[in-house]
């Protein structure tokens, strides 16, 4: 599935520095309510869940 490039508003800001480039991302934030989250990369849709057993599975 290919994706078109969201607008400014809507794409995250880039980190400043090296250290906030690796800042870890709370997984309960970034999966959401729903336990997952749609992720577009190089023209392509991932899907990244949560498992019951609380696992994480990207699937494309």
């Amino acid at each position: 599935m290919k994706t078109e490039t969201p607008p400014a508003s809507l794409r995250p800001e880039l980190p400043r520095s090296s250290a906030e480039a690796r800042r870890p991302l709370d997984s309960a934030v970034l999966l959401g309510a729903k336990g997952e989250v749609e992720i577009a990369h190089q023209g392509e849709t991932y899907r990244l869940r949560r498992t019951r057993q609380g696992k994480l599975i990207l699937t494309k």
